[in-house]
C-alpha cells in the first residue's frame, strides 16, 4: 500500500516549521544529555588514569554475544577482585595472564585497558552531539527570528 503525502500534510508541516515552538528544543535533549553523560565519564576515567596502578589478572570467560566482554580476576593486598571489559586494543583468550588497570582508591574500577585512554575513547563522540545541538537550536532561532521580522 502507497502512503501519499497530501498538499494538506505539506501544509501543515510547512506552518509548523515555519515558527517552530520553543518545544522543537526536546530534539536536542538526547544528545545534550549523551554529551553531558560522556564528559562526566571522561572525568571520571581521567582522575582516574592520574592514580591508576596496574597488576597481573587472568581472564575467566569470554562473552562474544555481550559485547564482546571478557570476565577476569585480579588480586591487590591479597584480596580478591574480579570485573568485565570489552578491550579495544587486544582480545585475550580464556586463561591468559593480563594487565589490570585498576583504581587503588577503589579497585572495584578496573579495565583491561589503560583509563588514559578509555578517557579520550568516551569523549569521542561528545563535540558532534554538541554541534547538532546546536545547529538545530539555531536552525529554531532563526526560523523564530524570520517569522518576527515579517509580522
Amino acid at each position: 500500500m502507497e502512503v501519499r503525502e497530501t498538499s494538506e500534510d505539506r501544509g501543515r508541516i510547512r506552518r509548523f516549521w515555519s515558527h517552530p515552538s520553543w518545544w522543537s528544543l526536546l530534539i536536542v535533549a538526547p544528545l545534550v544529555i549523551g554529551a553531558a553523560l560522556q564528559i562526566y565519564q571522561w572525568r571520571v576515567d581521567r582522575a582516574i588514569a592520574q592514580r591508576q596502578q596496574t597488576t597481573w589478572g587472568t581472564v575467566l570467560t569470554h562473552e562474544p554475544h555481550n559485547h564482546n566482554r571478557y570476565g577476569y580476576t585480579f588480586s591487590v593486598n591479597d584480596i580478591s577482585y574480579s570485573g568485565w571489559h570489552s578491550p579495544e586494543n587486544e582480545e585475550p583468550t580464556v586463561g591468559q595472564r593480563v594487565t589490570v588497570y585498576y583504581d587503588p582508591v577503589d579497585p572495584n574500577s578496573s579495565a583491561l585497558d589503560d583509563f588514559g585512554e578509555l578517557a579520550s575513547r568516551v569523549l569521542g563522540p561528545v563535540p558532534l552531539e554538541i554541534g547538532g545541538s546546536v545547529v538545530i537550536a539555531l536552525i529554531i532561532v532563526v526560523r523564530r527570528r524570520m517569522i518576527a521580522m515579517k509580522t
